[in-house]
């Protein structure tokens, strides 16, 4: 009886002590990317490690009350854990920011992510490897079921999970009051690999939204906005207002591991020069363009909110709030989203109505566009939908422009058109991949040229900001940059309206509002906190209030009702008409429909039953039909946004084959 007692208390020690360990020192060798990341962490900081241990432990300790399925449970505890952490490490590779709790919220961009980030080797060796462990918990759970039973010990297992979990939680709580561990992660990446991935990812499920403030009352929030100043409507200016949002863009002279054989950037260098410009503080790199985003037409901290969340797709996915677009509707702007990529990655498709954007227009209904390397939409394409927003309204509109050239990969992309050479390198091995990133980067800049020379072309009264989302993921460090730290891009701000503004390093969440206080428009709880506490020691705690007040709290900002209602967003501003439906010549089957406004996305419905479509051009479709009836009615419907069976009607007069 001793010697059975003493084998399961050594099994026990083995499943819920050593291998958590292991596991562990597995995971931190993971997320420090380095075969030894486990021990130099076990090292420099044991009591971080031992906290780490112990919430492994303490995940794997349910196995305590199962006999026959014991091992089945470890198992597939400790394959958790070891995926989780393989996920982080291929994420961390390529996108410089860890794996998050958020990221499952991504997995409608999960077919993006793999034809991007993996290789068909890699997939493969991915592919077979979930293989192989589906198989090995087929075989344990069999295994299992084959075993014999075996009397719990309740009382003593009972005690062993509650010495683990006791331990655990016990030992954060002191681990975090002392602040050994943080409780906010200030830079996501650090933070992860000061306190370890089982914990930061631990943090990133529960931790989500903004916390409330000391002292919330409806009393506090009153005293903040009590000396908001209303918008004087008679001494207000209502320019267009234009945001450009480069991807991954920055000055690239500021690098002092890189030269390159010319300036990549020549027009935002002038225009940076000419006009009021600066540092631009953001809350990622790498990867989480719509965290920058958000911050900008939002005016809200992603700081303050979960760590590693993206409230695209948490908060806005069903909730409305306010935005530069709502603080200007009031003031018969119409606002425009532009973005040269698929309008549902993020949710953008449902986010922007939530935002009180009007209009919507994604890559999948935009034409002639060309593609670089990568497959990603090269930034010229947008001057034409710029153009095409600013000539669809009679009265002043706001743009959002989203560009997306810039992205990675790259790495291992060798034939494409040069017009910048990398002459020297710190970093060898990087060397093709910065030559690769300073030429997209050029052709970035030359419509960044091209665009101000459209804008300041035209007679109407018009604001420019252009700004960089995040730096690239391209393994930079503080002291490859000269006078900056990886969190900060450029931005600029030309205007023609003789408006001036104060050369300032600003951050994302701040540059709304400097351009509404420039035109005198005050609406907003949020734009207001920043117009007046810029400067107020009480800043921040101020903007956290606001924030939880009127995202998750009573909202006695807005004396308690949400004011901001979804808009009517129309995702395609085309005007799609049908001209003629000859049969195609020589070939008594297929027909050729001719018109306006089409798409790739274009589908021709004959009668009720939509037929296969091919895009020829914006002003052609065909489609093959069998025994067409002469006077069957034909349309052009549009594919839904990211919905492959859904469709709705963007075409006005039906027309007849002829």
């Amino acid at each position: 009886m001793r010697t059975f007692k003493n084998k399961h208390f050594f099994i026990n020690i083995t499943l819920f002590i050593i291998l958590p360990f292991v596991i562990n020192m597995i995971l931190e060798s993971l997320g420090n990317q380095s075969f030894t990341g486990g021990v130099k962490k076990l090292i420099s900081d044991p009591y971080v490690f031992l906290c780490n241990t112990l919430i492994i432990a303490s995940t794997l300790s349910f196995g305590v009350f199962f006999k026959r399925f014991r091992c089945c449970w470890i198992v597939i505890v400790s394959t958790v854990w070891l995926i989780l952490g393989t996920i982080n490490y291929i994420i961390v590779c390529n996108r410089v920011l860890p794996f998050t709790a958020y990221d499952f919220r991504m997995v409608d961009a999960l077919p993006f992510i793999i034809r991007k980030y993996l290789n068909p080797f890699t997939m493969a060796v991915v592919c077979l490897g979930i293989v192989v462990v589906l198989l090995g918990l087929f075989v344990i759970f069999f295994r299992s079921l084959e075993a014999p039973k075996e009397k719990l010990n309740f009382k003593s297992s009972f005690a062993f999970f509650a010495i683990i979990i006791s331990l655990s939680f016990g030992n954060l709580k002191y681990a975090t009051a002392s602040g050994a561990l943080e409780t906010h992660f200030h830079e996501l990446e650090k933070s992860y690999i000061k306190n370890g991935f089982a914990y930061s990812f631990s943090v990133s499920l529960f931790d989500n939204g903004v916390d409330k403030v000391d002292g919330y009352s409806e009393e506090l929030i009153h005293s903040i906005t009590d000396g908001f100043v209303k918008t004087d409507s008679e001494n207000i200016k209502t320019p267009n207002i234009i945001f450009v949002q480069m991807e991954s863009f920055f000055d690239l002279n500021s690098l002092s591991c890189v030269k390159f054989s010319e300036n990549p950037v020549p027009n935002f260098t002038r225009l940076a020069s000419e006009n009021p410009s600066g540092l631009f503080t953001v809350p990622v790199i790498g990867a989480g363009t719509v965290n920058t985003e958000f911050e900008v037409v939002t005016g809200m901290r992603v700081f303050d909110f979960g760590a590693g969340e993206y409230p695209y797709k948490t908060l806005l996915t069903e909730n409305t709030c306010e935005s530069i677009a709502t603080n200007l509707k009031n003031h018969g702007y119409t606002s425009h989203f532009l973005h040269n990529y698929k309008g549902k990655f993020y949710g953008r498709d449902n986010v922007y109505a939530n935002l009180g954007y009007d209009n919507f227009y994604s890559i999948e209904y935009m034409t002639g566009y060309e593609t670089n390397e990568n497959g990603w939409a090269k930034d010229k394409i947008l001057l034409r939908y710029i153009e095409e927003s600013l000539n669809s309204t009679e009265g002043s509109d706001l743009i959002t422009a989203i560009s997306v050239q810039g992205h990675g990969g790259y790495s291992d992309i060798k034939d494409y058109t040069k017009h910048i050479t990398v002459t020297d390198c710190d970093n060898k091995s990087m060397r093709s991949s910065y030559e690769y990133y300073a030429n997209q980067v050029y052709e970035m800049d030359s419509f960044l040229g091209s665009l101000v020379d459209f804008v300041s072309q035209r007679d109407e009264e018009s604001i420019l900001v252009v700004y960089g989302d995040h730096l690239p993921s391209l393994e930079f460090e503080n002291g490859d940059l000269n006078g900056r730290g990886i969190y900060q891009t450029d931005y600029f701000i030309w205007n023609n309206l003789g408006l001036e503004y104060n050369e300032e390093d600003l951050a994302a969440y701040q540059i709304s509002s400097k351009i509404l206080d420039s035109v005198n428009i005050t609406d907003g709880v949020i734009n207001s906190c920043h117009q007046q506490y810029k400067n107020d020691k009480q800043y921040l705690f101020n903007l956290q209030a606001l924030e939880y007040d009127t995202l998750y709290g009573e909202k006695h900002a807005y004396d308690g009702e949400n004011p901001y209602e979804v808009s009517k967003m129309k995702k395609n501003r085309r005007n799609i008409k049908i001209v003629s439906v000859t049969k195609k010549e020589g070939d008594e089957k297929t027909y050729i429909v001719s018109g306006e406004g089409f798409s790739a996305r274009s589908y021709v419905r004959v009668g009720y039953m939509f037929v296969p479509t091919t895009y020829i051009d914006e002003n052609t479709l065909e489609f093959k039909r069998k025994n067409l009836d002469p006077k069957a009615s034909i349309s052009v419907w549009e594919k839904n946004i990211g919905d492959s069976n859904n469709f709705y009607f963007t075409e006005s007069p039906e027309g007849e084959a002829s």
